[in-house]
């Protein structure tokens, strides 16, 4: 089960994008469930009660907690990186309030049926990506960890050290091989760290701060390309 939520004050709104979500999924057999909120308070407690939101429609001028505060209180508070946000407004001047918050899209009211169409495409292409495990050999054993639980690798001494909310783990390997087989979600910041931007929190030219509060430093080489990188990826567009 695919679980699709609507958060807008407007029903008519939250009724029309739920006729196209169900539309879609009557044509592509996802296997999708459409949950409805009309106040950002709504769904920020329903969250907190672990309610599965794999993809939301979020307005941002809801009238009270706005759409910008709840997505912070979702990447932030319940540290939740893995939902995919797709903002909706009447307005398009909300580009530098959402960098943080990493929408995979922006859209514009009035919501077409393509639109839903290409952001729950895409929002399932990241779902099935973010979904698959990373294979390694540790201590004589194959071992398998969903990329998604990765924070950052880094290299020492011919090891390969790999970061995770449960702790570190370490294996045989250089960071230059682990490069050319990642997700795009990841990407080489320093000739010895790679980081999972879903895992980023905070980021300027020359450093960024992991979940966890790891600060690593971006080496001169890779930072034209390292914001190149994260601003492309902020808005959905890295493959």
């Amino acid at each position: 089960m695919y679980n699709i939520g609507i958060c807008d004050d407007e029903r008519d709104t939250c009724v029309q994008i739920a006729d196209m979500i169900y539309e879609y999924d009557n044509r592509n057999k996802v296997g999708i469930e459409v949950s409805i909120w009309n106040t950002g308070e709504e769904l920020y407690q329903d969250m907190m009660k672990n309610k599965p939101v794999d993809l939301l429609f979020l307005d941002i001028e809801l009238v009270s907690t706005n759409g910008i505060q709840i997505g912070k209180l979702i990447r932030r508070e319940l540290e939740n990186q893995e939902i995919g946000i797709v903002y909706i407004s009447s307005k398009s001047s909300y580009a530098l309030e959402l960098f943080k918050i990493h929408p995979i899209d922006f859209l514009i009211k009035p919501i077409k049926a393509q639109d839903i169409s290409d952001t729950i495409n895409e929002a399932l292409r990241l779902y099935n990506r973010n979904n698959t495990v990373f294979e390694y050999r540790s201590n004589g054993y194959s071992c398998k960890i969903p990329y998604k639980d990765i924070i950052y690798f880094y290299s020492d001494n011919k090891k390969i050290n790999m970061v995770t909310a449960g702790g570190t783990i370490q294996f045989t390997g250089k960071i230059k091989d682990l490069a050319g087989v990642i997700p795009g979600n990841f990407i080489q910041i320093h000739q010895s760290y790679i980081i999972n931007m879903n895992h980023m929190s905070e980021c300027s030219y020359e450093m960024v701060r992991m979940n966890g509060g790891a600060e690593l430093n971006i080496s001169q080489p890779y930072r034209k390309q390292v914001r190149k990188h994260i601003m492309d990826y902020a808005w959905g567009q890295d493959s």
